[in-house]
């Protein structure tokens, strides 16, 4: 697996329907041939802290560092309930943040984790 780092970054609605123009020119240009790394758009600073809760933060750190095989587990490393770590989990990965892998018996459910840093890129102009 290889190991990227992910991007979330402050845009206006303008700023990111530009992005994406930019985004798409490029692809037609023949500029872009592999996925570039993760970006996370929030409209605003106050959008980082609703997504980034500390739980969710500490939530990412433990997939990553201690590979749980199950939510179950994840829940129990976290001594957190398991329908309130599967609602973490299922927003952070709606978002891109994570994915959710069958697991070996086909029933559970494995949270992954496969990047090493969060970069967060809120820009001081207007």
């Amino acid at each position: 697996m290889k190991l990227k780092d992910v991007e979330i970054v402050v845009m206006s609605d303008e700023e990111y329907g530009e992005h994406l123009n930019q985004l798409f020119e490029r692809v037609k240009r023949g500029e872009i041939r592999e996925p570039e790394h993760s970006k996370i758009v929030a409209r605003t600073a106050e959008d980082i802290g609703k997504i980034l809760t500390r739980e969710r933060l500490r939530l990412l750190q433990i997939i990553r560092e201690k590979r749980p095989e199950s939510i179950s587990e994840l829940a129990r490393m976290l001594k957190r309930k398991e329908s309130n770590v599967h609602n973490d989990l299922t927003f952070l990965e709606g978002i891109g943040l994570l994915e959710l892998k069958e697991g070996k018996n086909h029933v559970k459910k494995v949270p992954v984790v496969d990047y090493d840093a969060l970069h967060i890129t809120v820009p001081l102009t207007a």
